[in-house]
């Protein structure tokens, strides 16, 4: 006699069940290795069992969890949303093999903290009927309800999330597992003193009450600017080398004075920076959104040009020496540099407030992930740009907001 596992009506897990499925997830091949993920995925699904909802908050997760400060900066230490990335990743993961598919989820939707449960736990006992007498019809009916089965898997593989999204633009430079060149901008106008005089000199441009003039000759001034970073820009380098070792990849850390073109040749590269970025500017001189600057009533701007529209002036920062920035704009550009046939990230701002808002923005997912789920399906086989704005407060960037996008 032919036997069928019957179906069971929707219900929701019991808190035995959970756990269970918990001490599955963190066992696995996904989790095993990752202390963090597993500290993350056990504290919020306890604490949302117990029904503490309301501490699965980024700053209690990362007091409690990863025993950060009570009054740390969240803005600047993103560790508990590159831990839940990571997590939402891994649970991907787990739930695309085979055995895994049907049953009891826990899942972590994208901007919260607390988890979600989904599905039945496995019964106890399987439920037998007995087939109807026509085996013929048995036959049909077990044949349709395995392509059910595959194509329910097929479409939940095929599902676009803010994490998977968020992946797939950091694919090209992680999937080969090379060494990720993070390239940082440099001031261009840095000056030291040098000869004889060095300390005079220091002195009287240090003296803002003494009027007097002095001149300087050519020899006693030296470049020193490959020395320094602009301190925003390196913020920005610092989160983009985080979230490369958040994500299993290894990175090094270079100054564009450092960089040449055979290391470009050889390893893939996030540009950090525009103006004082000349690579930065090289992958994107010739795309849809430019760097470049503009004369508007006898004033000159910094501007981020829309090669479509090149007559617009939207995106512009003042240049003039002591203006107040209020507003900033960046450029974030994935996309295959032909001179060197590799996928070169740039995350560049008009100012280093755009580039730092900017390497935020690639680095959270609840950023990233939303303004790739707008774009079309095939945009991962693209090259693509996007054009931030950040608002400016108190010499601190915003949260970046996406004005425009193009994929080619």
């Amino acid at each position: 006699m032919i036997q069928f596992w019957a179906l069971r009506s929707p219900t929701t897990p019991d808190v035995s069940s959970v756990r269970s499925q918990l001490s599955n997830i963190l066992g696995s091949v996904q989790f095993r290795n990752s202390k963090r993920s597993q500290l993350l995925l056990r504290f919020v699904v306890e604490g949302a069992l117990d029904g503490r909802q309301e501490e699965l908050k980024e700053r209690t997760i990362g007091v409690q969890v990863f025993g950060r400060d009570p009054v740390y900066d969240t803005a600047e230490d993103a560790i508990v949303r590159n831990a839940a990335a990571e997590v939402r990743k891994r649970l991907a993961q787990y739930y695309l093999e085979p055995d895994h598919t049907a049953g009891l989820r826990i899942e972590l939707p994208v901007g919260s903290y607390v988890p979600v449960f989904s599905g039945d736990a496995p019964p106890a006992e399987p439920q037998v009927v007995a087939a109807p007498p026509k085996i013929g019809r048995s036959v049909v009916l077990a044949a349709a309800a395995l392509v059910l089965v595959a194509a329910v898997t097929l479409l939940w593989q095929q599902r676009r999330t803010a994490t998977s999204e968020v992946d797939a633009f950091w694919a090209p430079l992680l999937s080969r597992g090379e060494v990720v060149q993070i390239c940082v901008g440099q001031p261009t106008r840095l000056y030291h003193f040098v000869g004889p005089r060095h300390d005079d000199l220091d002195r009287l441009i240090q003296d803002h009450t003494n009027p007097a003039k002095t001149s300087i000759a050519p020899g006693e001034l030296a470049s020193n600017a490959g020395d320094f970073l602009y301190m925003r820009d390196a913020f920005a380098a610092a989160r983009i080398a985080s979230w490369v070792q958040s994500r299993s990849g290894r990175y090094q850390m270079i100054s564009v004075s450092k960089t040449t073109y055979s290391q470009l040749r050889r390893s893939p590269m996030v540009a950090v920076g525009a103006f004082d970025n000349p690579w930065a500017l090289r992958v994107t001189s010739d795309l849809r959104f430019v760097f470049g600057n503009k004369t508007i009533d006898g004033d000159v701007y910094h501007c981020v040009t829309d090669r479509q529209n090149p007559d617009a002036a939207n995106w512009k920062v003042a240049r003039s020496v002591g203006t107040a920035t209020t507003q900033d704009y960046a450029i974030v550009t994935r996309a295959l540099d032909p001179s060197t046939e590799r996928t070169v990230i740039s995350v560049a701002g008009i100012e280093n407030y755009g580039t730092l808002a900017a390497g935020e923005f690639v680095t959270v997912p609840e950023y990233l992930g939303p303004a790739l789920l707008q774009m079309p399906k095939d945009w991962r086989k693209k090259n693509i740009q996007i054009v931030l704005g950040t608002r400016i407060i108190e010499g601190t960037p915003g949260p970046p907001q996406v004005l425009a996008t193009y994929s080619w």
